[in-house]
């Protein structure tokens, strides 16, 4: 399904991971502390930042990550997509348009997520809501027994069973290290 591209204090289902190793539907990537791990399925990748833990499986246009800790760098080519899939929601590009996006676990409920190209869709229940290219939010969810913080939210807040969530726009106050870290990792050349 994927193959690793750089690994460094990360693991792949539990075993210690080493370049160009070879990534199946239902396997876990793990880096520690210190860690980093890139990998390509397709024409699209994901880099996994410090302490980030995700499930990889296969879907029928690219690959789906289960974020349960951490941050991710993922990026979409001609032809493959992907979707992260964390805290209820799913993230994914809207369209089949190329895309580069971030999302980080901060809590079960609470996430950060940062358009850096193309549009994303985040999408909980039956209800979706768009993140604009270059676009930096808060996605805050909260049971619908609880009143979402409407004052402190440009944009509804949207309904799913139980759950609600809701997005605050936040300033890109990294967008320099941002854009440093995906030169760097769009010059690594890939590997077969």
């Amino acid at each position: 399904m994927g193959i690793v591209l750089q690994a460094d204090n990360a693991n792949l289902s539990g075993s210690p991971v080493v370049n160009g190793a070879t990534i199946f539907s239902g396997d876990t990537l793990m880096t520690e502390t210190s860690g980093a791990l890139r990998a390509r399925f397709g024409s699209a990748q994901i880099y996994l930042f410090p302490n980030s833990n995700v499930g990889i499986s296969q879907t029928p246009k690219g690959f789906s990550a289960n974020l349960t800790s951490g941050s991710v760098l993922l990026s979409s080519g001609s032809g493959q997509t992907y979707q992260v899939i964390s805290d209820g929601a799913v993230i994914q590009p809207k369209g089949d348009q190329p895309s580069v996006a971030q999302v980080s676990w901060v809590s079960p409920t609470e996430l950060m997520l940062t358009s850096r190209h193309g549009d994303l869709e985040v999408t909980m229940g039956d209800e979706t809501q768009t993140i604009a290219e270059g676009s930096s939010f808060r996605m805050m969810i909260t049971p619908a027994s609880q009143p979402a913080a409407a004052a402190a939210s440009p944009m509804p807040a949207l309904t799913s069973g139980t759950n609600r969530f809701y997005l605050v726009a936040v300033v890109l106050i990294a967008v320099g290290t941002g854009i440093a870290i995906w030169r760097a990792y769009e010059s690594t050349p890939a590997t077969n």
